[in-house]
């Protein structure tokens, strides 16, 4: 994959900074550091946001995540709206940015469905995300949510049958599951209506293998 071009040229130092401030949730540290890059640049915040990429080589322990994919990962809405409010102050790389694939072809969206954090889905594509691009295992965040709710759907269920067995079924098992939430609610936007989905036993089990490039050993 070949490298993003950014508005500013970084120092590899800074660019580690603002990302463990992202990663870590530290929203202050976050906040003085993006500051701080942009009166060093003499540059609005927002095209700091957009060139806070990790360029790193997977080989050398780089992710290619952007800013918006740790809190995105995370759930930290918080730090997430921050982050996109500051980016939109420059409109033209909003898109760029908001849609950044990593070295694995996940962008921000990707790891929010994956997650099931619904409020960072929502604020992502009311800012832009394209709910169409796939990673580099041809899935896209749809896709992640909808397996991810059929895995806590099969598990909740297993587990609604012993309790019924043991305590003559007073467990609510008709609460609708974050995963299943997260796809009813993309598929229900305006983005996501002409999408159809569908994740069976099989293509779960199949599909499993491909979904190794998300899970947390990745979030580095």
């Amino acid at each position: 994959m070949s490298k993003p071009t950014v508005p500013i040229t970084l120092s590899t130092e800074a660019i580690e900074d603002l990302i463990y401030d992202a990663r870590s949730g530290d929203f202050d540290a976050l906040k003085e550091d993006i500051s701080a890059q942009s009166k060093a640049h003499n540059c609005p915040e927002a095209l700091i946001v957009a060139s806070a990429i990790d360029m790193e080589d997977e080989a050398e322990g780089g992710t290619g995540c952007c800013l918006l994919h740790y809190p995105a990962a995370n759930g930290n809405f918080e730090i997430l709206n921050y982050l996109l409010q500051t980016l939109t102050q420059a409109q033209e790389h909003v898109a760029q940015v908001i849609n950044h694939r990593n070295h694995s072809g996940n962008t921000p969206l990707h790891w929010a469905a994956l997650n099931t954090h619904l409020e960072c889905v929502k604020a992502l594509v009311e800012t832009g995300a394209d709910l169409t691009v796939k990673n580099d295992a041809g899935l896209d965040a749809i896709f992640l949510a909808e397996r991810t709710a059929w895995s806590t759907e099969e598990g909740e269920k297993k587990e609604a049958e012993q309790a019924r067995a043991e305590a003559a079924g007073e467990e609510d098992i008709g609460e609708m599951s974050q995963g299943r939430q997260v796809v009813e609610w993309l598929l229900s936007s305006d983005k996501g209506g002409e999408l159809e989905h569908g994740v069976s036993a099989g293509e779960t089990s199949n599909s499993a293998a491909a979904g190794d490039a998300m899970d947390e050993d990745e979030k580095k």
